[in-house]
């Protein structure tokens, strides 16, 4: 909150200031249906605030202001001290060309504010709720060591004209530092334009599980749910029919783990109340969380930087989610190698971890990139299926990976059991059948002419018995589920 006074309004000032110390909101949380997200997180430090400072200055949301002012970028907040109100997430739905931002305090993406006037023309504000527009859409490119710059391009009335993001560090009072797209684009970017992306990191290592463990069955089931392709009917479902359709399968299946992919971000809390309505007579006892699909963005700098693909009908990120019990405090979104183009956008898969502390499971979801050609011989993302048994083999690492704990995985791997990449004689998936135990050793078909859908338990563990959906509908891929037993240990 600003107050302006005049000399004769300093006791006055004094005493409204104490009156809004007192009634100010606290610190937002987030919105309750991004925050459900293991995403990567950044901060974004201004190269010229912090010159000034003489220590690293990162950008803040001002999600407390009021008005036109509220959500309004500056660069104010010591590096050293970040709380949701300095951490962002970007987004994409151009397959990386551009990003937006989202703020991490508020879950409404940065615009450019060029009808505003004066000295805030061009401000960036975190205020949109809806789908990324050409106001959210900012172009990263890179210039020295660390440092980018932000161009937006503002076009309307038959003009159009690129401007770098700048922080205007010699403004004062509750401007100062406020980030406003207005240099020129026609030059090279100055301290004022440029930002570095501070990687936030993710929490490293799950508690401790819980040790003796008793032997334990658990029913798990893995769906891809098909959220975001037009030619699945559940891309047309409204957020409750698409909640209901999970929560369908998961009653029949009797979850306690559900692993999902093709899935959109703000769908995990309606799918956690939908569980616990459906399941639990509303109790809390499920925790869904998500984690997206992902494209390179701002090439050229020391380490990569990535986008989330976004889900149609402003549903947030689009890629992987999991069902665990609401005891889950840990979970960790673990990126795969995928597939490279210097000539064309390739998405970057993920899978999904939480740790069921008291089971001493590990439950973790993967979508694999697509490989081999399509009906008319186009290649996919990975046409020869190289990176697809990287991907394996990455995954068989990563999920055996946290001492003590015992993994449950499984998801859409785009692979039938036999398939081998062309230069070798190894199938793809030949890592995790060597460490691990198939729900299906039939192979039952999940997806159109090919078994693609999988869940995996540890040699020790047995499966009985291993269900697929009789039909595909309203997904392209037809549920499955089993029921796993783990030795005591």
């Amino acid at each position: 909150m600003t107050i302006r006074t005049t000399p004769a309004g300093v006791l006055g000032a004094f005493l409204l200031t104490l009156l809004a110390l007192f009634l100010a909101p606290p610190a937002q949380a987030g919105d309750p249906l991004t925050e459900k997200s293991a995403g990567r997180k950044y901060a974004l430090e201004s190269k010229a605030a912090t010159a000034k400072a003489g220590e690293s200055i990162c950008v803040t949301a001002e999600i407390n202001d009021a008005g036109n002012q509220a959500g309004k970028l500056r660069a104010r907040k010591s590096c050293e001290s970040l709380g949701s109100w300095e951490t962002f997430t970007l987004h994409t739905n151009d397959n990386g060309s551009r990003a937006a931002l989202r703020s991490e305090a508020n879950g409404l993406y940065v615009s450019a504010e060029f009808h505003d006037a004066g000295s805030h023309k061009g401000m960036l504000r975190a205020r949109q709720a809806g789908s990324i527009g050409n106001w959210e859409r900012f172009e990263l490119k890179h210039h020295e060591g660390e440092w980018y710059s932000l161009t937006y391009n503002f076009s309307e009335g038959g003009s159009s004209e690129n401007y770098y993001v700048s922080a205007e560090i010699n403004s004062t009072g509750s401007d100062e530092g406020l980030l406003r797209a207005r240099a020129s684009a026609k030059n090279a970017p100055g301290s004022w334009e440029l930002f570095k992306l501070r990687k936030i990191p993710s929490p490293s290592e799950p508690p401790t599980p819980t040790f003796p463990t008793p032997a334990r069955n658990i029913n798990v089931l893995t769906w891809n749910a098909c959220g975001n392709n037009s030619s699945c009917d559940m891309y047309d479902y409204s957020v409750d029919d698409f909640t209901e359709a999970i929560a369908t399968r998961a009653v029949e299946a009797k979850a306690g783990v559900i692993l999902l992919q093709e899935f959109c971000e703000k769908l995990a809390k309606p799918l956690e109340q939908k569980l616990e309505a459906k399941l639990n007579s509303g109790a809390d006892a499920w925790d869904v969380r998500f984690a997206p699909i992902q494209y390179r963005i701002g090439k050229g700098g020391k380490e990569d930087h990535w986008a989330q693909k976004s889900c149609a009908k402003n549903r947030g990120a689009y890629g992987v989610a999991i069902a665990v019990p609401a005891e889950n405090t840990w979970y960790k979104a673990l990126e795969l190698e995928s597939p490279e183009s210097d000539t064309r956008a390739i998405e970057r898969r993920t899978a999904l971890c939480a740790a069921v502390q008291s089971w001493a499971v590990m439950a973790c979801t993967a979508h694999f990139s697509t490989g081999g050609y399509d009906s008319k011989g186009k290649p996919y993302d990975d046409p020869e299926r190289d990176v697809q048994q990287r991907q394996a083999t990455d995954l068989a690492a990563m999920v055996d990976g946290y001492p003590g704990y015992r993994p449950v995985f499984g998801g859409d791997l785009n692979a039938t059991p036999t398939v081998t990449p062309k230069h070798s004689t190894v199938p793809v998936l030949q890592p995790l059948y060597q460490k691990f135990k198939e729900c299906d050793p039939t192979n039952t078909v999940t997806a159109g002419n090919s078994k693609l859908d999988y869940l995996f338990a540890p040699n020790t563990a047995t499966w009985a018995p291993c269900h697929v959906g009789g039909t595909v509908g309203p997904s392209d891929h037809k549920p499955v589920w089993g029921t796993v037993t783990l030795p005591a240990r």
